[in-house]
């Protein structure tokens, strides 16, 4: 289990805390881990969404399938905070919310089919601080890249959209890495999260509800 658990670690680096705790060791458990009833027991913890900025409160998800690195990278994946905004042709809906909430706008225009981990890692971290619209190079957004220069042979494509210029404010690094996009989208983030109003704080919990449901029924 050692070796499969260590490979984890290092796959989700970045995006997710991996640990352990040592059921042999001396010392009280922590009151987060809960009742353990057989080792290994593997746990993954989600902070819940209504508790403003607090994190302390978490969803407990028990894993239950193969305890192979590939496996648990994937169930890790699947589980993930997203609050990326999924765009198909239009980008209306997406700049209404945006500016509804006083948030900066940027667009990823990615070659993956699926949302990425480091994709969802950032749109968690820098949640009401900014709004990330995720665009798939599929027929619907064929316009939508032609307009701001994009083609699927220079995908990936990082973009801010910026009031105080014409043209958007382009990632140009060759890597597209967790600490170098995190350092791109910090100097263009809000510095302090803005509060979401009761009807689309209830929203984006029956979107996340949803969300979870579909990953039951793929898993």
């Amino acid at each position: 289990m050692t070796p499969e658990w260590e490979k984890l670690a290092v796959a989700a680096k970045g995006t997710v805390k991996v640990a352990y705790w040592d059921t042999e060791q001396t010392g009280r458990r922590p009151a987060l881990l809960g009742e353990v009833k057989g080792t290994p027991t593997i746990r993954m913890y989600v902070p819940k969404k209504k508790q403003g900025t607090s994190n302390r409160q978490k969803v407990v998800l028990d894993y239950n399938f193969e305890r192979k690195a590939k496996d648990m990278k994937q169930f890790v994946d699947q589980n993930m905070p997203n609050y990326a905004e999924p765009v198909r042709g239009d980008l209306t809906a997406f700049a209404d919310k945006a500016t509804r909430h006083g948030l900066p706008q940027v667009l990823l225009f990615t070659s993956k089919a699926r949302t990425s981990s480091l994709t969802k890692y950032l749109s968690t971290d820098f949640r009401r601080r900014l709004l990330l619209a995720e665009i798939y190079p599929t027929a619907k957004n064929k316009d939508l890249m032609k307009a701001y220069g994009v083609t699927e042979d220079n995908l990936p494509v990082l973009l801010v959209l910026s009031d105080d210029s014409e043209e958007p404010i382009r990632y140009d690094g060759t890597d597209f890495t967790r600490r170098k996009l995190h350092s791109f989208l910090s100097k263009h983030a809000l510095k302090e999260e803005v509060a979401l109003k009761k009807k689309e704080r209830e929203k984006e919990e029956k979107k996340e509800e949803a969300k979870k449901e579909k990953i039951k029924v793929e898993l």
